[in-house]
């Protein structure tokens, strides 16, 4: 099996595209779903949902490869990517969001919540007027 982005590891599962299954599910490496699947998907490194896959989920995982049809909520600590087959009707947490041409998204993406917000130190912090001010301060000789 061969993804984009960063290299996916062992292969944890396989849901078939002639799998129904219902629940929640826990992996370590990379788990790929072609069948159909409800419920939650929780802890992993990598989640492929191939062009055969219906999904209707919760999905909290490092990174999540779509080609199928997706529902729910996604949370990707590092990255999500849709490729040119997908249709994605979900609410995304990610770092990185990938969209190929041809994907179909619908939903809500917020990258805010996965980026570290600033310390008070770095609110506080007060910065110079202009410019010349910045670099009077840096070169200044004593």
């Amino acid at each position: 099996m061969k993804l984009k982005g960063d290299s996916a590891g062992d292969l944890s599962g396989f849901l078939d595209r002639d799998t129904d299954l219902t629940g929640e599910v826990n992996f370590k490496e990379t788990l790929r779903i072609d069948g159909k699947f409800q419920g939650s998907v929780r802890t992993g490194k990598s989640l492929v949902i191939g062009e055969t896959a219906e999904v209707n989920a919760e999905i909290d995982v490092d990174q999540v490869f779509i080609s199928g049809h997706v529902q729910g909520k996604i949370r990707a600590r590092e990255r999500v990517e849709l490729h040119r087959t997908a249709r994605v009707e979900a609410e995304i947490h990610t770092k990185a969001l990938v969209v190929e041409e041809g994907a179909q998204f619908e939903g809500h993406c917020s990258m805010q919540s996965m980026i570290k917000q600033p310390t008070q130190e770095t609110v506080e912090k007060p910065r110079p007027a202009n410019l010349q001010e910045e670099k009077t301060k840096i070169f200044e000789v004593k």
